[in-house]
């Protein structure tokens, strides 16, 4: 297949898309663009600030400051609301348009890593009873929506439509930016600092990632890959400087808003 072929058949997906969700952002539409990337912002639960909670109430629980927990309990119980009201419609969307894709491309995940090992209810129940643990410290009165759709949009269409899920990560890079949100953490650099240089290179090394032919299974070839990613992640600087030194590779970039 030519490199002109290849256009033509993205600038085709691509419209039959935006026909059928025209509201979405164009943040960047290219005429010779071989792919488009979808990312799809989420909002997600955090077993590392779930676990900073629970330290921040055993540390107040041992003050006898029961108000603080109290309170700090009525924000993430708002949060977690929040974050489960996010993925169900990230759900709906994903259903509506699953004839656009043939897999979800995720974070968290190594590429070109899949769920094959993973045990969705079982994931989907721990992470609820981790919230719930958080929420019902000391005599808490909230407990975590039901059903748990914060545990993840990507686990639910795993578990339940049977979705196939890419890893989009760079391992390497991975493991250091869970290491920089850890107590292990010593380097002189300001943790933010690194944070945000690990965010920017593990979003370049997901856009290569997307880019590859996935040879493990063919189907994987569609040109608009639709990524779940977090909300704090902006793939636009990364695009544009793909796009320079790949350019028989660009990417369009599109987003889906709230």
């Amino acid at each position: 297949m030519t490199q002109k072929q290849r256009v033509e058949i993205a600038h085709t997906e691509l419209t039959a898309f935006l026909a059928l969700e025209p509201s979405i952002k164009k943040e960047l539409i290219l005429e010779d663009a071989r792919f488009t990337l979808l990312h799809i912002p989420q909002s997600h639960y955090s077993k590392i600030y779930c676990d900073k909670l629970l330290e921040k109430f055993e540390l107040w629980q041992g003050k006898r400051d029961l108000s603080s927990i109290a309170e700090e309990q009525d924000k993430y119980s708002q949060l977690i609301q929040k974050i489960d009201s996010e993925q169900k419609s990230i759900i709906n969307f994903l259903r509506k348009h699953h004839s656009s894709y043939d897999c979800l491309y995720v974070e968290g995940l190594a590429y070109p890593g899949t769920y094959a090992t993973k045990k969705p209810l079982q994931e989907i129940a721990q992470i609820k009873d981790e919230v719930n643990r958080a929420l019902q410290f000391a005599d808490g009165t909230h407990r975590a929506p039901q059903p748990a759709y914060f545990a993840g949009a990507s686990l639910f269409l795993y578990q339940e439509d049977k979705t196939p899920m890419l890893g989009v990560e760079h391992q390497a890079l991975l493991r250091l930016t869970h290491k920089a949100y850890s107590k292990e953490y010593d380097s002189k650099v300001p943790r933010s600092a690194f944070i945000q240089a690990c965010h920017e290179e593990r979003e370049t090394q997901m856009i290569k990632n997307m880019s590859k032919k996935y040879e493990a299974n063919n189907r994987y070839d569609r040109s608009i890959k639709f990524l779940l990613c977090g909300s704090l992640h902006d793939f636009k600087d990364n695009v544009l400087e793909w796009n320079k030194l790949h350019p028989e590779m660009k990417f369009n970039l599109l987003i889906l808003e709230p």
